[in-house]
């Protein structure tokens, strides 16, 4: 997989800004990246600024203005038809079904399972987390899984197992904090301390830390639905616009996307329910990314995530690597200093040095006084 330096990289991104909000208001446009160039289905290893669109039309069907140039500051352009949107829409019925190890209800409770809202269906407990400021443990999620409403407010239950699933009331885990829903999809939510949350996923693989993604990265994902799947990472640096239902259309920045490994053929890696896991850096295991949508359409599915460490700086909460060292709970003694006898700062007096001067004393005054 190719790679590029840091200066490719700035100036290719430096382009990809001067254009992106034109480029994305255009009609049929659903999103502008920057990425691998693709030529007659195949991927090259080329750096390319993308357009994607809904319907890919014959050059001859278009008028210049809305021709997309070849290139731009050296910079090739790459037309890709594709159309993305929520796996799990608000309100929906419509879900894929799991393995029952994704829905069982868990105590202590694994990432990569079943949760949600009660109001939503289900979707995927994405990472434990915790507040920056109290430290209290936390999970983390997307929007429309542990929120799902613009109407919902601090306070309300998250299930584990989701709705869908068999969650009811008394399985709930923890209580929604608060949310973002543009430019990212995501939600935290406080424990109860009914059950605790763990740092891994089903298979046993722990999320604790986050690194940047880049370009050609293969990441792995646990989530509800497709359970482990494996990918990497084709396209960073993404604006998309996504139809929340009632929350109306939104848009999404630093996204990233995932797409099947080279080779493998027309897989699915992630589908409904899986919103909300975590995507991962197969070689170092830091989480890199929080999955929200996928591509509209026939197989291959490609992913949609958001960057994992801009989400966390607007939650404010900490991955647990990041959390600041306890303070040692034993204090060092202190030491008295070592001084040298000097003339200011004669030596102790040594064993009997108090009766020999009284005895001293005593014979003086007897030959004074009798």
């Amino acid at each position: 997989m190719s790679t590029f330096s840091p200066e490719q990289m700035a100036h290719a991104t430096a382009v990809l800004n001067s254009v992106r909000d034109e480029w994305l208001a255009r009609d049929g446009v659903t999103a502008v990246d920057l990425g691998f160039k693709w030529s007659q289905g195949l991927m090259t290893g080329q750096l390319s600024i993308r357009v994607h669109v809904a319907e890919k039309l014959p050059a001859a069907e278009l008028s210049d203005q809305e021709m997309f140039p070849k290139e731009i500051e050296g910079i090739p352009v790459d037309v890709i038809e594709a159309e993305y949107g929520l796996q799990l829409l608000p309100g929906g019925a419509q879900l894929e079904a799991a393995p029952q190890s994704r829905t069982a209800r868990y105590n202590p409770v694994p990432l990569g399972v079943s949760v949600g809202n009660p109001r939503i269906t289900a979707g995927t407990l994405g990472a434990k987390v915790y507040d920056a400021a109290s430290l209290l443990p936390m999970i983390l999620s997307n929007w429309h899984v542990l929120v799902g409403s613009p109407s919902a407010v601090p306070g309300e239950p998250i299930w584990q197992p989701g709705a869908l699933d068999g969650g009811h009331t008394t399985d709930t885990l923890a209580t929604l904090s608060r949310s973002v829903l543009s430019p990212y999809d995501a939600a935290v939510a406080q424990l109860t301390n009914s059950r605790e949350v763990l740092a891994e996923t089903v298979e046993g693989s722990p999320i604790e830390d986050v690194t940047a993604p880049q370009l050609g990265m293969m990441v792995w994902k646990s989530g509800r639905t497709t359970e482990r799947t494996e990918g990497f990472i084709d396209g960073i640096k993404m604006s998309t616009s996504v139809n929340y239902g009632a929350a109306g259309v939104r848009t999404m920045q630093e996204v990233f996307r995932v797409v099947p490994r080279p080779g493998v053929g027309d897989i699915e890696v992630s589908m409904g329910g899986d919103s909300g896991s975590i995507w991962v850096d197969e070689a170092s295991g830091r989480g890199v990314g929080l999955h929200f949508a996928g591509e509209i359409g026939n197989a291959p599915e490609h992913g949609l995530a958001n960057e994992l460490q801009p989400v966390l700086t607007w939650l404010n909460v900490l991955m647990p690597a990041q959390r600041p060292l306890p303070p040692d709970p034993t204090p060092m003694p202190i030491e008295p200093p070592d001084v040298p006898p000097s003339d200011d700062f004669p030596p102790p007096p040594t064993p009997g040095f108090w009766q020999r001067l009284w005895q001293r004393l005593r014979t003086a005054w007897q030959s004074l006084f009798g």
